[in-house]
């Protein structure tokens, strides 16, 4: 097997694999158990090198597909409701989360096309993922966003405030927790 033919196999088409000594600055480096060494582009935004030593020839394929470039970001921290989850209390919990987080990914020799160039992935919360987003899928989620943070805060915000004041208008318990009860005859 040669760094030709991994280079034109189906499976692992993707940028060329450059020589050990071909390409100056940033590089990753596979070496095989059986002295083939491999290298390639190291982004300057991926956190991680993924080189690797003492591969053997036949994982080479599978380390070549798995070989992933990434960079996380950080979301927003909010109080988030789990109605499946219940405290000691009986009442169902909530904890802080960080929703909108994600990270920059690139696996330059996937066999997914999609994922050969970077592309982002946006958790919304736990395990809710928005997935291989283009740049121009990431402004869309971005107007997307600002469109209902708009809308929050044109929109239901003066309506939640009427609701408040009709709600504290017809019940004298200033908090609003309780409904008293009202008798008719």
């Amino acid at each position: 097997m040669t760094a030709t033919s991994l280079a034109q196999s189906a499976a692992v088409a993707a940028p060329p694999i450059q020589s050990a000594a071909a390409s100056p600055g940033r590089t990753w480096s596979i070496s095989t158990t059986g002295g083939f060494t491999l290298t390639g582009y190291l982004p300057p935004w991926a956190d991680e090198d993924p080189s690797d030593t003492n591969v053997p020839l036949e994982r080479l394929s599978v380390t070549l597909i798995d070989l992933a470039h990434r960079r996380p970001f950080a979301g927003q921290r909010m109080r988030v409701h789990h109605p499946a989850r219940t405290g000691v209390d009986g009442q169902a919990g909530g904890t802080e989360e960080s929703l909108f987080d994600g990270h920059i990914t690139c696996y330059p020799y996937s066999e997914n096309p999609k994922e050969r160039a970077p592309y982002a992935d946006v958790r919304v919360v736990e395990d809710f993922w928005l997935s291989n987003l283009t740049p121009e899928d990431l402004t869309d989620l971005a107007a997307r966003l600002r469109a209902q943070a708009d809308r929050l805060e044109t929109e239901l915000v003066p309506m939640l405030e009427e609701a408040r004041n009709d709600w504290f208008t017809a019940h004298e318990e200033p908090t609003g927790t309780a409904i008293p009860p009202r008798l008719t005859a």
